[in-house]
């Protein structure tokens, strides 16, 4: 019995392992494994939950997030992946409770230590219903807001974690490039026109490799209309790229400033 349970298990660490190289192969996890990954969201969230909850999708992203960071010798994939959704969940009930509310949680929570078929495992979050979710939108209404927006450009907004860049470089080269589209005259409007990355005015603007443009495209296209569009939840989640934008543009606003004051002086 043990010995099965084994090679289970080697089995499913090597589907993982396919999904995260291959994004066909990974929607096809992800769907097989809905009812376990939705079996586990409602474990650490202490609640009865169905497709449609906010959690859900948070887990859902959360195990897509796992798969592209696991590895054979951080152990087997599905109590690595229960790590993964209870940080995310910690993370996103921290940020939707207001300052009034709590959130009681177990102590074991906080050990690292998951076992992710154990009903005990000591991670249920007892989250009280004063607790106010997204206020403006629900997570889940941004998600289907956004596959909806995503469509005519060939992109699904869950193969976003999986084509997201990983090296801190990579991440750093994109998050210009993203702040790059946003520089006066912003480059959103030829986005949505021609339904493609405009990387001839992109190169114009920001030194980057074609091959990064090309690359991540999806990324790159994904996070510009989220960071345009009416996404707070989901933008809660790229901080480092509204953070890279809001960068740029104060940089821009300076030197329009700076230069209109020397315009002044000389005139």
């Amino acid at each position: 019995m043990q010995n099965k349970a084994a090679a289970d298990r080697t089995i499913e660490n090597r589907q993982a392992e396919q999904a995260a190289a291959d994004p066909s192969a990974r929607e096809a996890f992800l769907a097989q494994n809905q009812n376990r990954i939705l079996k586990l969201a409602a474990r650490l969230s202490g609640r009865n939950l169905t497709v449609s909850d906010d959690e859900w999708i948070i887990s859902m992203m959360a195990v897509s997030q796992a798969l592209d960071s696991y590895a054979a010798d951080k152990g087997d994939f599905w109590p690595f992946a229960a790590v993964v959704v209870r940080n995310r969940l910690m993370d996103w009930f921290r940020s939707t409770a207001r300052s009034s509310s709590e959130i009681s949680v177990a102590p074991e929570v906080f050990s690292g230590e998951v076992n992710e078929e154990e009903e005990s495992a000591g991670l249920s979050l007892a989250v009280q219903d004063k607790i106010s979710v997204v206020e403006d939108t629900s997570l889940r209404d941004e998600i289907e807001a956004l596959q909806q927006e995503l469509e005519p450009y060939g992109i699904s907004f869950f193969d976003l974690a999986g084509s997201s860049p990983k090296a801190r470089k990579t991440r750093s080269e994109c998050a210009g490039i993203v702040a790059a589209m946003f520089l006066p005259p912003p480059l959103l409007a030829a986005l949505r026109k021609l339904k493609k990355l405009p990387a001839k005015e992109i190169l114009s603007r920001k030194k980057c490799s074609r091959k990064t443009l090309d690359k991540y495209r999806g990324y790159l296209i994904t996070v510009s209309l989220m960071l345009d569009g009416d996404y707070p939840g989901l933008c809660e989640y790229i901080s480092y790229m509204k953070e890279a934008v809001a960068e740029s543009k104060s940089a821009a606003d300076d030197t329009v400033r700076k230069t209109e004051r020397e315009r002044r002086r000389q005139g």
